[in-house]
């Protein structure tokens, strides 16, 4: 039966209630491609073998055909009669032109399902007792392998069921009339679903079905399909070669992806105190702009200003002793203080030590100068006695010499018996006393030669000695004044202190809550505040992983994203890699390994709609350009 070819069935005009016949539409549905199942002879009892078609509706076994039947007892008339409630008779193959009459042929026996109902040579529907469901009748037909399939489905559906016979019961229950209507309308969409993936092939055969039965163009169709398939080849081809050459041809940019926060280049500024103290005023809130050195927190000074000024007042004490020391020691008339002193006038302090050391330097200068006035006195004294020693010499050698010219006439007399020898004995004692007078008078004079000369050495050691003492006295202070100042240092920066001003411009942020009341007490090294910089070039600090280090090098162009923006609206900010850490770090939650990279993004690049909005800590993607 797969060999022949099965024409298109056209149901004849249904009569109305005027007996007038009026054309009814026919629903073409396409041919399975494989042969009705033939599993027996399946048809309602009484049933013709040959034709298919029950006795009861008098049918001729020679045509299979049989008049109009008025529906069985307990049908509905609507779905026996008109067709409203059950659906039309379903004819397989292309339909018949109006009017021509269907080809004579053999009526083959109906599937199960289908007894009851069929088709006479002329094209006259025959329906069963009991009202079944019109049917019309198959003529064996040639069909390709793929229509088949469509047929071998309705052949294995007719097989469940023997007649679409039955009563009201039947049809509620899926085997009555109504029953096989449904199964019918289930196997038109199976159908159609079946033959889509052939719908080429139908499409084809359809075409060329139509051409030789209805007069139309041969082939038109199938070139239009085959014109809209090579289209179709073509822009594919097309597409994905031009795809494929550019993905082989093309320079694509690499890059490694990482993650960050923004900061600043001056950091985050942490504002703490070292030695800790009672918060006496605060004159800062949290999220306030300070400019650089106001005032945040002052804290009791009490005790940081008793230190202070003990330190100072020895400070200027010393000040003060060495200026003396150094007058006594260049031996000046008065003593130069320090512009330190001087520049304090009014200081109580300042004026005791100074008065207290110009006592002591008049004091010890007028002793000094007594000293060496004594000594001089002594020299002038010995320098008078040399005097009057010289003075005693010469009179003695003046004496002597008259004494020497008178012996020498009285020697020349003596002899000559003039005058007594007594006279030239006496002249000769008188020479030998003159002679001792001023040998003494010249050792007199000498001695005293050598006592000015310790008189002045005296003057110079006890000069010397004051001078030593001095040198002594100022090599001590000095090393006194510099502990002294680096004390008096300590103890103004910890005063200093107690007034914690801002280090940078900017933001106050993180404010710690236990400096919100006054007499709070500060731990040395407690946070008290965070300033934010600002005006500061923008860092982005990203942390990259161990695997993509090798691809950084300083001065990478890189590209920018902020995910707390919208992407669609948020531009890129173009920025360069500054540094990479030299050694890896390792997360302290995490303990995974990273390099810190530290982008540099300057302010000409940055958006004017971003400016104002970009704060330290907003999370950041990062592009680096490695290739």
């Amino acid at each position: 039966m797969s060999d022949e070819k099965i024409p298109p069935v056209q149901k004849p005009p249904q009569q109305t209630q005027t007996g007038q016949a009026h054309p009814q539409p026919v629903m073409s549905q396409p041919v399975m491609s494989q042969p009705i199942a033939q599993s027996g002879p399946a048809h309602a009892p009484g049933a013709s073998p040959a034709t298919g078609a029950s006795p009861a509706t008098g049918a001729s076994p020679a045509t299979g055909a049989s008049p109009a039947t008025p529906p069985a007892a307990g049908v509905p008339a609507d779905a026996a009669g008109d067709g409203a409630r059950f659906p039309r008779p379903v004819t397989f193959g292309q339909p018949m032109p109006t009017g021509q009459p269907a080809p004579s042929s053999t009526a083959t026996p109906p599937s199960a399902g289908m007894a009851g109902a069929g088709v006479a040579a002329d094209g006259s529907e025959t329906r069963a007792a009991g009202g079944s469901v019109p049917f019309a009748a198959i003529t064996p037909v040639k069909v390709p392998a793929q229509e088949a399939i469509g047929q071998e489905a309705i052949g294995q559906e007719a097989i469940g069921h023997e007649a679409v016979r039955g009563t009201p019961g039947q049809a509620l229950a899926g085997t009555g009339p109504e029953g096989a209507s449904r199964k019918f309308l289930f196997l038109e969409k199976a159908i159609d679903a079946a033959l889509s993936l052939g719908k080429g092939k139908t499409d084809k055969d359809k075409t060329g079905s139509g051409a030789s039965r209805g007069g139309g163009s041969p082939g038109k169709p199938d070139s239009d399909f085959r014109r809209i398939a090579l289209t179709g080849y073509a822009i594919i081809i097309f597409t994905f070669g031009i795809m494929g050459g550019w993905a082989a041809l093309a320079n694509i940019d690499a890059g490694v992806v990482a993650s960050g926060v923004i900061s600043v280049e001056s950091k985050r500024q942490v504002v703490q105190h070292l030695e800790g103290g009672l918060i006496k005023e605060i004159k800062v809130r949290e999220g306030q702009k300070v400019e650089e050195g106001d005032l945040l927190f002052r804290l009791e000074d009490t005790t940081a200003l008793a230190n202070r000024d003990a330190v100072r007042n020895q400070v200027y004490a010393g000040l003060a002793l060495e200026a003396r020391l150094v007058a006594e020691r260049d031996d000046a008339a008065k003593i130069t203080f320090p512009p330190l002193l001087l520049d304090h006038p009014d200081d109580p302090v300042v004026k005791r030590v100074i008065a207290d050391e110009t006592a002591q330097f008049n004091d010890r200068r007028a002793s000094i100068t007594g000293q060496l006035s004594i000594i001089d006195g002594r020299v002038d004294q010995l320098r008078a006695e040399i005097d009057g020693l010289d003075r005693e010499r010469k009179s003695a050698e003046q004496q002597l010499y008259f004494i020497n010219d008178e012996l020498v006439g009285i020697r020349d007399l003596a002899l000559k018996g003039l005058v007594p020898k007594s006279r030239q004995s006496a002249l000769e004692r008188e020479k030998a006393r003159l002679d001792g007078v001023v040998g003494r008078n010249i050792a007199d004079a000498a001695k005293a030669e050598n006592n000015i000369g310790e008189m002045k050495l005296q003057a110079t050691q006890t000069r010397q000695k004051f001078i030593e003492e001095v040198g002594a006295q100022l090599l001590d202070i000095r090393q006194k004044l510099g502990d002294m100042r680096e004390k008096l240092n300590v103890t103004e920066d910890v005063l200093r202190r107690t007034e914690i001003r801002a280090p940078r411009s900017g933001e106050a942020q993180n404010i710690n809550p236990r400096v919100f009341t006054v007499g709070a007490v500060v731990r040395p090294g407690d946070t008290l505040v965070e300033i934010v910089p600002q005006n500061d070039e923008l860092v982005i600090e990203a942390r990259v992983q161990v695997t993509d280090i090798d691809n950084l090098r300083t001065e990478t162009s890189t590209e920018v994203r902020f995910p707390a923006f919208h992407s669609r609206t948020t531009p890129l900010i173009l920025g360069t890699l500054r540094n990479v850490s030299r050694d890896r770090l390792v997360d302290e939650q995490t303990r995974e390994p990273y390099y810190l990279a530290l982008i540099a993004v300057a302010d000409t690049d940055i958006p004017a709609e971003l400016k104002g909005r970009l704060r330290p800590g907003m999370p950041a993607e990062i592009i680096f350009n490695t290739g």
